[in-house]
């Protein structure tokens, strides 16, 4: 048990330096690529001082977690073979991931795909209706929502037995 904590303890530590570091560069490099005002100031602050540390805790979790799961799973294999095959997730697991996986990648799509079309149309982001503002505002959750009851659909659907 105290390898297992161990090492778990190890990779959360390079993924907090890691991901801090990480976050750090990718934020300096979009301040450049957008142009961001307070460069020096304001939001430096924020990246380094918020930003910055959300995400290394984030990355912390997720490599501590990770490889704890992966040393767990390699002390339970039998020394001769690999061990017995994992039983199949239940149908509500796989549900609540799908509509979160869902969830998650409609709303970066629709994020990302605003982002690029106004990087490339190169239009000011002030918009001169009402209805056009609220329609780009609410992009990203429709395109949530939407993915997010698609992932439901294809876990459903899954767990369907064949006919």
């Amino acid at each position: 048990m105290m390898r297992i904590v161990g090492w778990a303890l190890l990779w959360a530590l390079i993924g907090l330096v890691g991901g801090y570091v990480a976050a750090i560069i990718v934020g300096a490099l979009l301040f450049e690529l957008f142009n961001v005002s307070q460069r020096e100031g304001a939001a430096a602050m924020g990246l380094a001082f918020v930003i910055g540390p959300a995400v290394a805790c984030l990355t912390a979790m997720v490599a501590g977690v990770t490889a704890a799961i992966i040393i767990r799973r390699r002390d339970r294999q039998p020394a001769e073979g690999r061990g017995a095959p994992r039983p199949p997730w239940s149908p509500p697991a796989r549900i609540a991931v799908g509509g979160l996986l869902g969830l998650i990648g409609g709303y970066g799509a629709a994020t990302l795909l605003i982002g690029v079309l106004f990087g490339v149309m190169r239009v000011s982001p002030e918009f001169s209706s009402y209805a056009a503002a609220l329609a780009v505002a609410l992009a990203p959750w429709v395109a949530a929502c939407a993915g997010g009851v698609l992932g439901i659909w294809l876990a459903i659907r899954r767990t369907r037995p064949p006919v």
